[in-house]
């Protein structure tokens, strides 16, 4: 009834409806905010408060007030050719015109010779608040020696940042020592100021890191955005040869995009909801899919309408009539599926579940109202220039066009297509139902057994191109791999004092030092640095008796908290690469072995880890518990809402394992892609492939589902329960599958960008949608069905209510 006032509604007040859409969409324009204004920045950020890693962040900064610092810029100068390595000369020039330009970008004052230029109180208390909190080179006298390689090539120039890695306010201070330090390349030798020839300075450090992830993604969002929509066009056009069938959707899904991500940037600004840097991606290429699918579906049974000779008023009546509840059963499912995610315990999944799943609804309630009434005030044009003679009366009042696709159509090759398959799965059901799930079983096996092997390695994201990912390998050539992001070890031990030079728990601090040394293979550390080895396990330079004792001074200051006694720092600079794949596991088998090796004086002391790696372990535990508990929850959701519509318990049980199947198969086709194009190189699915995977694609599969049983109920009343199935599949074959293949291409302009995981996600996305509207929704499917109704299920026919005399008898 409601959907009958609606489609009533929309036939007699078409102009007023496509008016007030306008409106909506000026007035929601004029009052959002900037989009950059509203969204938050960062991945640990997102983390539960109650993640050992951000209460470890709390503690570190109550005993260090004055450490601010969450990520790095590091410049590599490095010297490559001959064999004298870094001249005197390359020093020079980095501390007379490298360093000062560094300090006037960072607004830092540069010390000068009447000062001291390590006087950290003196620094911070001149400085203004800014990004940058300190510069550290090799001129310094507490670990100034450290900052050169071992060999003698490279020295590295470390700028501390106060702000996270993904922080937006990161960028300007990269770029501006990027620009920097390519002009600088680019003076000609012997100008006052150049470069000496053969010195080369790379950018590295996790803000480097940050600057260009946050860079590609937004480079990736305009790319996939502006190829979702050429590839909707094209698919649009290709399929219907209409374009006004083309227009009609992409205004529907447009205005659709444009609302909800104005209203969201409105509710973000009002508080009301929360939005990552990066969710308008998914909330267009998910609106765009599936908008386009309701539209589709809507216009094809409108022109059903039109054929069976009713006028143009009447046929959008009937139409929203007829298929408004479907639709928005269809919709709600995918709603529920995707909202789910708002349950997560990390910020992002739940972000998307809430901005996703209000987009999804904006674009139902656009192609109920928006759609049709353009179709009404199109009329006739609306499939030009395949224009109908009159409307209402002849179900040929649609002449066939002289395009390809319509010699195809006048030829009936798209209905005998699923006219065959309806004839095979009625005369040997098993064979396509077992064949179905052969030709798919390899692809799921290898999606269960490598379900896990999820890659959280940040650079591995990122082309080669990339300023970091240079800057990265310029900088492990000559450094510990670790020293980009080193691990920060706090211990409490209450009732002792480390500020003392000297005492027990100096030695006990040296003993523990030393069996961590002891222990550097087995714990995956290079060196570990504390207040008995501020140097690690460099060897001791030449330099004086002022410099040992600015040492010593930095020694207390730096691994003794101001603020608590009792409270030490241990630095422990990995081996291997801090943001490589191996990185989460080699952390916790040291943070799992370290208390072993604790002297008998620390043994009840209090630990805490700090660091970019410690983090990204908390980011595999918080999403491996999301996962678990959002894909129960969509399961859980998604199969209330096929037996509320269906009332076929055992048949939804069995359409929900159709759509698990699709997913693991998908997921193990993905995984395999990338592995053989890349054997090498290939570290595992990134680790936000799965969840967005499984969430989009059951709520996808059985939206596309929940169209096929509602046909074939329908059909199976005017034909009998097992031609019903077969009729149901011919008349719902071409518009399922033009509806796939359009999703399938909107999910795969994810791949338009160069971040590695949406280039999986789209491959993955885009092949389970073409697995489950070329195999699951027509063999899959409708083979089991056949199965069931005529009785060769045995018990399981019998208990859903298929008597073996009756249904044999309609199958011969």
């Amino acid at each position: 009834m409601l959907f009958k006032r609606l489609g009533d509604l929309t036939a007699q007040r078409a102009a007023l409806i496509v008016g007030a859409w306008i409106c909506v969409v000026a007035a929601s324009r004029f009052m959002a905010p900037a989009w950059n204004d509203v969204v938050e920045n960062g991945e640990f950020a997102f983390l539960p408060a109650n993640s050992p890693s951000r209460r470890a962040n709390d503690a570190f900064l109550d005993a260090f007030p004055n450490e601010q610092k969450r990520s790095s810029l590091v410049l590599i100068a490095r010297r490559e050719s001959g064999d004298e390595g870094l001249l005197q000369t390359d020093f020079e020039f980095l501390a007379s015109q490298v360093v000062p330009e560094l300090h006037k970008l960072a607004g830092i004052p540069h010390p000068d010779e009447d000062g001291d230029p390590f006087d950290d109180t003196a620094v911070a208390e001149a400085s203004p608040p800014g990004v940058i909190q300190e510069i550290i080179w090799f001129e310094d006298r507490k670990i100034g020696d450290l900052l050169n390689s071992e060999d003698g090539q490279a020295t590295s120039i470390m700028l501390w940042l106060t702000t996270e890695f993904l922080d937006q306010a990161n960028e300007a201070v990269v770029d501006e020592v990027e620009s920097f330090v390519q002009e600088l390349s680019r003076t000609s030798s012997g100008e006052d100021h150049s470069m000496p020839a053969g010195l080369e300075i790379a950018l590295t450090g996790s803000a480097t890191f940050g600057r260009d992830m946050m860079r590609e993604s937004r480079r990736s969002a305009r790319k996939t955005e502006d190829w979702t929509i050429i590839l909707v066009v094209i698919l649009l056009v290709t399929i219907y040869r209409a374009p006004m069938l083309a227009i009609i959707p992409l205004l529907t899904v447009g205005v659709a995009t444009a609302v909800s991500r104005s209203l969201l940037a409105i509710a973000a600004d009002y508080g009301i909801v929360s939005l990552f840097n990066g969710i308008e991606t998914y909330v267009t290429v998910l609106v765009y899919g599936a908008g386009v699918d309701y539209c589709l579906f809507l216009i094809a049974r409108y022109r059903e309408e039109l054929d069976a000779g009713q006028t143009i008023e009447e046929s959008i009546s009937s139409t929203l009539q007829r298929i408004g509840a479907a639709l928005t059963a269809s919709a709600g499912t995918v709603m529920c599926g995707i909202g789910m995610m708002y349950f997560a315990e990390f910020g992002k999944f739940s972000q998307a579940g809430v901005a996703i799943t209000f987009g999804l609804a904006v674009c139902l309630a656009a192609s109920l109202t928006l759609t049709p009434a353009i179709l009404r005030l199109s009329g006739k044009w609306a499939f030009w220039p395949m224009l109908p003679s009159t409307f209402g009366g002849s179900t040929d009042s649609f002449p066939a066009g002289r395009s390809v696709l319509s010699r195809i159509k006048k030829m009936n090759l798209l209905t005998q297509v699923w006219t065959r398959m309806g004839i095979l799965l009625e005369t040997r059901p098993w064979a396509t139902w077992i064949g179905s799930i052969a030709l798919l079983l390899p692809f799921a096996a290898t999606g269960v057994l490598f379900f896990g092997d999820l890659s959280y390695g940040l650079l591995s994201e990122l082309p080669e191109t990339s300023s970091s990912v240079y800057g990265a390998e310029a900088a492990q050539k000559h450094f510990p791999a670790g020293e980009v992001s080193p691990i920060t070890l706090m211990l409490e031990a209450e009732g002792l004092d480390f500020s003392p030079a000297q005492g027990p728990e100096f030695n006990a601090i040296r003993e523990f030092t030393a069996e961590l040394v002891g222990c550097r293979d087995e714990l995956g550390l290079d060196s570990v640095r504390s207040l008995s080895a501020p140097r690690g396990q460099r060897p001791a330079t030449g330099r004086g008796i002022a410099y040992r004792q600015a040492q010593k001074m930095h020694a207390r200051e730096h691994f003794v908290s101001p603020t608590n006694p009792s409270i030490t720092r241990i630095e422990l600079i990995p081996k291997n690469d801090p943001f490589g794949r191996s990185s989460i596991a080699e952390f916790r088998v040291l943070q799992e072995r370290i208390r072993d090796h604790l002297p008998d004086a620390l043994q009840d002391a209090r630990l805490w880890f700090v660091g970019n790696t410690t983090e990204l372990s908390d980011l595999k535990s918080v999403t491996d518990r999301d996962q678990i508990r959002i894909d129960s929850l969509v399961m859980i959701g998604v199969y209330l809402i096929l037996v509320t519509l269906l009332r076929k318990p055992g048949i939804c049980l069995y359409l929900m394992f159709t759509v698990l199947y699709s997913y693991f198969a998908t997921l193990g086709f993905t995984w395999l892609v990338f592995r053989l194009s890349n054997p090498e190189g290939f570290t595992g699915l990134d680790w936000k492939v799965p969840m967005f995977l499984f969430t989009i694609l059951i709520a996808v599969g059985e939206d596309y589902n929940i169209f096929l049983m509602a046909r074939i109920e329908e059909e199976q009343e005017k034909h009998g329960p097992l031609r019903g199935i077969t009729v149901a599949l011919e008349r719902t074959g071409s518009i399922i599958s033009s509806c796939g293949i359009i999703m399938a291409g909107t999910f795969s302009s994810l791949m338009a960008g160069s971040l590695m995981g949406m280039d999986q996600l789209g491959l993955a996305l885009a092949t389970g949608v073409i697995v489950d509207t070329f195999i699951i929704r027509p063999i899959m499917v409708p083979a089991f069905l056949v199965l069931l109704t005529t009785s060769r299920l045995g018990p399981i026919s019998r208990i859903a209510g298929y008597t073996e005399t009756g249904n044999m008898a309609e199958a011969a």
